[in-house]
């Protein structure tokens, strides 16, 4: 109940003003809206268990994406940016940050008892080389494992869905 009103709570402050788009499947619910040159978005993952990794990747060619990746290791979440094909694990900058334009986090939860990762992330339209502004494909990764600090590739096809996020408001 608490993580539900949490949840709920924190969907309400990010997207107060605007109208929202979303994206329901099985394991995932997703919130956007654009708004100050930039992209409001709400991830959730509800089937994620710990030392996994999942995301949601930019761009119409399924073996060239970029993306923003949530990591789950020790009960907590961390977010990175980077690229990954259709299956392929995330690769980053070499010295261990961020590659491409830094993203604003709002929150960042884990719910270990019902496998479930929430995200409010703030991702700029110019995002590591794409215009997110336009019409293009976006990609949500079901997971992948983390063994002994590696992402492993993902089990499972992205689901993808053509996004238009001008559209929304």
């Amino acid at each position: 109940m608490l993580r539900s009103v949490l949840v709920a709570l924190l969907v309400f402050l990010a997207f107060a003003d605007a109208k929202t788009c979303k994206y329901d499947s099985s394991g995932f619910q997703s919130h956007w809206r654009f708004a100050n040159n930039s992209i409001m978005l709400q991830f959730m993952n509800t089937d994620i268990k710990n030392n996994h990794w999942t995301g949601i990747g930019f761009g119409d060619d399924k073996n060239n994406m970029v993306g923003v990746f949530f990591m789950v290791s020790n009960n907590q979440v961390a977010v990175r940016t980077g690229s990954t094909t259709e299956h392929g694990p995330p690769t980053f900058s070499q010295n261990g940050t961020n590659s491409g334009p830094q993203i604003g986090t709002q929150s960042l939860l884990y719910f270990p008892e019902d496998k479930t990762m929430n995200a409010v992330v703030q991702i700029p339209i110019q995002f590591a080389g794409r215009n997110l502004q336009s019409c293009q494909k976006w990609r949500w990764i079901k997971s992948g494992k983390i063994e002994n600090g590696q992402l492993t590739r993902n089990s499972k096809s992205p689901k993808d869905k053509k996004v238009c996020p001008m559209e929304c408001n």
